[in-house]
This record gives structure tokens, sequence and C-alpha cells, in this order.
């Protein structure tokens, strides 16, 4: 169920991302196309997230997970 859901969530922000990405080719100013850009960047994160999700589930937990505890043992270490 994870990858259903995980996959329709990618296709739902992709319905957003790419009317964005055609409509950067006719925009004439510089200072939208950056905006634009930006206002989309957390949008292409989560759908490469849940894409990458889907295809693993369970692979963004694990490497959370180990990536926490190297930062935790980095500061036990330091400290």
């Amino acid at each position: 169920m994870p990858r259903v859901v995980n996959l329709a969530l990618a296709a739902f922000f992709l319905c957003f991302l790419v009317p964005v990405a055609l409509y950067l080719g006719e925009v004439q100013q510089t200072s939208a196309k950056v905006l634009l850009v930006l206002l989309s960047l957390p949008f292409v994160l989560l759908t490469v997230l849940c894409l990458a999700s889907a295809a693993r589930p369970g692979c963004l937990g694990r490497a959370a997970r180990r990536a926490r505890s190297r930062r935790t043992r980095r500061t036990r270490q330091n400290g």
C-alpha cells in the first residue's frame, strides 16, 4: 500500500511541476524564472523522494536512521 500512495503523490506533484517547467520557456524576465524555480524546488524534492520510496519502500527510513546514528556517534566522540 505505501508504494501506491507514494506513486500517487509523485504523480500528483508532477501534475503541477510539468506545466511550470513548460511555462518557464515563455517567461521573459529572469527574476520570474528564478522565483518559479525556487518555488518548485520543494515539490521536485518531494517528487523524487516519493518515487524513491515507491521504488524501494523503507530505504529512506533506513538512510535517515543511519545518518542519525552517525550524527550521534560524532557528537559523543567530540563531547
